[in-house]
């Protein structure tokens, strides 16, 4: 039982900085495609 726990708090881990991962690479991607209409090459 023990060993099912640590998987599954071991997956809860994984899945929450895979969360984590995902808002902070959607902010950077806003900021840059924010700083690139500004440019307007």
């Amino acid at each position: 039982m023990s060993k099912g726990l640590a998987v599954v708090i071991g997956m809860s881990i994984a899945y929450i900085a895979s969360f984590a991962g995902m808002i902070f690479a959607y902010i950077y991607y806003k900021k840059n495609v924010r700083s690139q209409d500004k440019k307007e090459y």
